[in-house]
C-alpha cells in the first residue's frame, strides 16, 4: 500500500510542476500497485479463512 501512496504523490508533484507526460506513468503505476494490493490481501483474507 507504500507503492500506491509514493506514486499518487508523485503524480500530485509532476502535476503541480507541468510533467504532463510523466503523469500518466505514475498515474499506471499507482493503479497496478493498488489492485496487486487488493488481489493479495484478497488472497490473504481467503487463506486465512480456509484454515478455521
Amino acid at each position: 500500500m507504500r507503492w500506491t501512496i509514493f506514486f499518487i504523490i508523485l503524480v500530485f508533484i509532476s502535476a503541480i510542476l507541468g510533467f504532463g507526460n510523466i503523469i500518466g506513468d505514475f498515474a499506471f503505476l499507482a493503479k497496478l500497485s493498488f489492485f496487486i494490493f487488493i488481489a493479495l490481501f484478497i488472497g490473504r483474507l481467503y487463506k486465512e479463512i480456509s484454515e478455521c
